[in-house]
C-alpha cells in the first residue's frame, strides 16, 4: 500500500491531538522526509509524552518498614517506591554498512552506504580493505568475485537460506541456517562492541541491534531508543541517564535482566556514586533463575524478591488459595518481556523501511498503546475492574493509521 500525504497527516494529526501538541502539520515537504521530520520535532527522543509523571498501584507502592506490614497498617503520607523495567527485543532498520556509522542509505532498496560512504566507495570492490574498482552490476572487485557469487546465492530466493530472511522470526534459529555462510561476526547480546572491524565485506548494509525499551510494571512505556550494535551495559546506563539526568528523576527499583553486569560495570565507570544515593538494580524474575547461585553480587543486591526482610517494598503480604498468609511480588518484572511480544509482531514490517520511517512508527505505535494501557487504567480505576468491551474498537481505531504510513511500496523508499 503507498503511503500518501492524508494518511500520513492522520497519524501526524492524531498524534497532536492526543499529546495536547500545538505544532502544526507538515505541509509542503517529500513524502519521503515527513515522517523524518515529523519524528524530529514530536518523537522527543523516544519519550513517551502521555507516560510523564504516570503513577498507578501496579508501578507504585507505598513504602514499607517491613515485609509483613499490610496495606492498612501504612498510614497516609509515606513516600511512594516506584519501579521502573528495561528490555530489549532484537529488531532495527538498516543503516550504512561502514564500520561506525549509522546513517540512512542512500539507496534504502538495494544500496550498503550512506551519501557520504557511498561516493567515498561505491565505486569500489565492497570486500572489506580492498581499493581495486567493483565491476558491474556485482560488487565485488575482480578478486574477490567468489565471495560475491557465494554471498549471491546464499541470499537468494531460490535458496532456503535466502527464504529464511522472509519467514525468520526475531532470534529463530532454523535448521537450514547452520550451513549459512555468515558474513560477520555477531556481536553477543550482553557484551561490548571492542573490535574495530566486525564486517569481512560490505555487501549488505548493516542493521541496528535492537530496540530498547523503559516500561512501568503496569506496560506503561515511558520511553524507548535504537542501539546500533549491543544491548551492553554501557549503552542501558546510558540510555538511564538520558531519561533519568537527576537524582529527583530516579526510580527507586530499575529492573533488567542483567542488572549484576550492569550495577558492576555502573561501579567501575563511577556513575554508582550517583544512582547509590536513590536506587537498585535488580534482575526480572524471569531471568533470576539462570543466574549463578554462587554469585554473591548478584545474589545479595540484585535478587528481585529477597524473603530475608532486606527489601521489604519488593515483597508484600497475601493469602493464597487456600486462604493462608503467603508473600508475593509487589511489581510485575515481565513488563517489557509482555510488550516485547507484542513489538515482535511488527517485524515483519519494519526490518525493510528506512530509520525515519521506522522512528515515526514504532514512536507512534508505542504512544498509542501506552495511551490505550493509560485508559484502560481510568476504566478500571472508575468501575472497580477492568472493563474491556470496546476495547478492541479503541486499539483496532488507532493501529490501521500507522500501517498505512509505514507499508509503502517500493517506489515510495
Amino acid at each position: 500500500m503507498v503511503a500518501t500525504h492524508p494518511t500520513i497527516d492522520i497519524s501526524v494529526g492524531l498524534y497532536l491531538s492526543f499529546a495536547n501538541s500545538k505544532c502544526k502539520p507538515f505541509k509542503n515537504l517529500p513524502i519521503k522526509d515527513i515522517t523524518q521530520q515529523a519524528f524530529n520535532h514530536l518523537g522527543q527522543n523516544g519519550l513517551i509524552s502521555v507516560a510523564n509523571g504516570h503513577a498507578c498501584s501496579e508501578c507504585t507502592q507505598p513504602y514499607r518498614r517491613s515485609q509483613y506490614e499490610a496495606i492498612d497498617q501504612i498510614e497516609e503520607g509515606r513516600a511512594s517506591v516506584k519501579m521502573v523495567v528495561l528490555d530489549g527485543i532484537v529488531m532495527g532498520p538498516a543503516h550504512c554498512a561502514y564500520d561506525g556509522c549509522t546513517s540512512d542509505l542512500l539507496n534504502a532498496r538495494g544500496g550498503e552506504f550512506c551519501p557520504f560512504h557511498e561516493t567515498q566507495y561505491g565505486a569500489r570492490c565492497h570486500v572489506h580493505g580492498c581499493q581495486r574498482p567493483k565491476i558491474n552490476p556485482g560488487q565485488a572487485g575482480d578478486q574477490h568475485q567468489q565471495e560475491w557469487q557465494k554471498y549471491i546465492e546464499s541470499h537468494s530466493c531460490e535458496n532456503l537460506s535466502g527464504v529464511r530472511h522472509v519467514l525468520r522470526r526475531p532470534g529463530e534459529n532454523l535448521p537450514w541456517q547452520s550451513h549459512v555462510n555468515v558474513q560477520r561476526n555477531l556481536q553477543p547480546h550482553d557484551q561490548e562492541d571492542t573490535s574495530e572491524h566486525q564486517r569481512k565485506n560490505y555487501f549488505s548494509p548493516n542493521c541496528f541491534y535492537c530496540v530498547e525499551t523503559i516500561c512501568a510494571p503496569c506496560v506503561t512505556v515511558i520511553a524507548w531508543t535504537k542501539f546500533a550494535k549491543s544491548e551492553s551495559p554501557t549503552h542501558i546506563l546510558n540510555f538511564l541517564a538520558s531519561v533519568y539526568p537527576d537524582e529527583e528523576s530516579h526510580p527507586d527499583y530499575v529492573c533488567i535482566d542483567k542488572s549484576c553486569q550492569v550495577l558492576c560495570t555502573c561501579i567501575s565507570n563511577g556513575s554508582w556514586q550517583e544512582w547509590k544515593k536513590t536506587s537498585r538494580f535488580i534482575v526480572d524474575s524471569y531471568h533470576y533463575r539462570n543466574h549463578k547461585a554462587t554469585d554473591t553480587l548478584c545474589c545479595t543486591w540484585c535478587n528481585p524478591a529477597p524473603t530475608d526482610g532486606s527489601a521489604p517494598n519488593l515483597v508484600i503480604p497475601a493469602v493464597d488459595k487456600q486462604g493462608q498468609p503467603c508473600l508475593k511480588r509487589a511489581f510485575n518484572t515481565q513488563a517489557c518481556e509482555q510488550l516485547n511480544s507484542w513489538l515482535g509482531g511488527f517485524e515483519s514490517i519494519l526490518k525493510h523501511v528506512v530509520p525515519g520511517k521506522f522512528d515515526w512508527f514504532l514512536h507512534t505505535v508505542i504512544f498509542y498503546h501506552t495511551r490505550y494501557v493509560l485508559e484502560k487504567q481510568d476504566r478500571k480505576g472508575q468501575n472497580g475492574d477492568i472493563d474491556d468491551s470496546g476495547g478492541d474498537q479503541s486499539l483496532s481505531y488507532v493501529i490501521p493509521c500507522h500501517i498505512h504510513v509505514t507499508s509503502v511500496s517500493q517506489t515510495e523508499y
